[in-house]
């Protein structure tokens, strides 16, 4: 996942960016290429506007979803239906799968407590549960981490598709950095480990 900062429809945001692609080997039985992004809000973390390209085997997709605030309504595009669209009434402070990954790194979770999230999809909205699990000291190829465990249901879209909970290490500190994520998904189980990381400036 990488953060950037952009513009969209004059709106000055943050880039969500998540990249996927099968290296050689897997591509000769099961090519994968998913780019999928979201431009929220720099305050809120709202999303402006969804867009997911996918590719897995035989499956396409390419999906856009527009989101506006003021009247709380999501415009939902199939690019791969001819542009077939249509709009759905929404939350107020509704997130999509994307951007709800990145905010809620930012709730000050515990052990113990909880929190609800709106998310839509394009097709349907739903309430995502986020869980503090515990406190782990997690090794990673950048370092070892004091962590909060965190649970959720996430309906992500793509290969990191979930079939159960998901769950997520992130620093026990203000950065509250995402340093493991162990999933279940449609090819298998998952561990990703923060193998490095890099702050960009101006």
């Amino acid at each position: 996942m990488e953060v950037t900062n952009a513009v969209d429809d004059n709106n000055s945001v943050f880039k969500i960016s998540s990249t996927v692609k099968s290296n050689s080997f897997i591509s000769m039985f099961y090519p994968v290429n998913e780019v999928i992004e979201s431009y929220v809000d720099i305050n809120s973390l709202q999303p402006y506007h969804y867009r997911s390209r996918l590719q897995e085997g035989s499956y396409r997709s390419d999906k856009e979803i527009i989101f506006d605030r003021e009247m709380n309504i999501a415009t939902y595009i199939n690019h791969k239906a001819g542009g077939k669209h249509r709009v759905m009434e929404i939350k107020e402070g509704t997130h999509d799968p994307l951007s709800v990954v990145y905010f809620f790194r930012t709730i000050p979770l515990q052990a113990g407590q909880s929190a609800d999230i709106e998310v839509h999809d394009g097709n349907k909205s739903w309430t995502l549960v986020v869980q503090g699990v515990k406190k782990e000291k997690v090794r990673t190829p950048a370092g070892t981490f004091n962590t909060i465990k965190v649970k959720a249901l996430i309906k992500y879209e793509g290969l990191f598709v979930n079939k159960g909970d998901v769950f997520i290490w992130f620093t026990d500190d203000e950065a509250r950095m995402p340093v493991k994520i162990e999933s279940r998904i449609k090819i298998g189980n998952i561990t990703a480990l923060l193998i490095g990381k890099q702050i960009k400036g101006n």
